[in-house]
């Protein structure tokens, strides 16, 4: 598929060079860029914080959803998130965290981390995913048998649109983070970061500083 879609794209080589072209220059500027990005997001209105270290990062998180008055947290895919523990300090804050990143989701009720970056619940068979969620939904009502990948997602999207529309608070991570406009980029092939993005009253965004271009 992807070699597919790259002849697809004759210019790819080109844009691909592009791109590395502005990630070095990004890297090579980083402190002006990151000062510029700061200015744009405050001069529309947001806030951004920064953290020296994960006890920090965590530190603040939790404070900002208290201060937002949250208490159901949706959350899109974010590796720093993973890697600074961000579930477990929102949970003993008293929130109820939702993980929306399908893969993500599985692994949250499996109490498991995640064990692929891209795919965090390629190790789960069909069978194992489908008793999960017999386990875990059937408090929402839904305890009919789960044959097949189509039955499994329906009903995680049946829970996941409660959650998105009943979140106080949403929290992604980020590909790209634009200096010049102080624009946050995510791409995500399900959807979930749009909707963990808009439909909270406040979203908060996770990234390390080398995202900045």
């Amino acid at each position: 598929k992807r070699r597919a879609a790259v002849q697809a794209l004759p210019e790819f080589e080109r844009l691909k060079q592009a791109g590395r072209e502005i990630k070095e220059h990004s890297l090579a500027h980083l402190d002006l860029y990151l000062e510029r990005f700061e200015a744009q997001v405050l001069a529309q209105g947001g806030q951004v914080h920064w953290a020296r270290d994960a006890a920090e990062a965590r530190r603040i998180l939790v404070e900002l959803c208290v201060q937002a008055d949250a208490r159901r947290v949706t959350k899109g895919k974010s590796m720093v998130g993973e890697e600074i523990g961000l579930n477990q300090a929102l949970e003993e804050a008293g929130l109820e965290v939702i993980e929306t990143d399908l893969g993500e989701y599985i692994i949250q009720l499996a109490e498991e981390p995640p064990s692929h970056i891209i795919a965090p619940a390629v190790h789960k068979s069909r069978e194992q995913i489908a008793a999960l969620f017999h386990e875990h939904h059937r408090k929402y009502g839904l305890e009919a048998p789960l044959e097949t990948i189509p039955a499994i997602v329906d009903e995680a999207r049946q829970v996941l649109r409660d959650a998105f529309l009943g979140a106080d608070l949403g929290i992604t991570g980020a590909n790209f983070l634009v200096a010049e406009t102080g624009s946050v980029i995510i791409v995500t092939n399900e959807g979930n970061g749009d909707l963990t993005a808009s439909l909270p009253r406040t979203h908060i965004v996770l990234a390390s500083i080398e995202k900045l271009v």
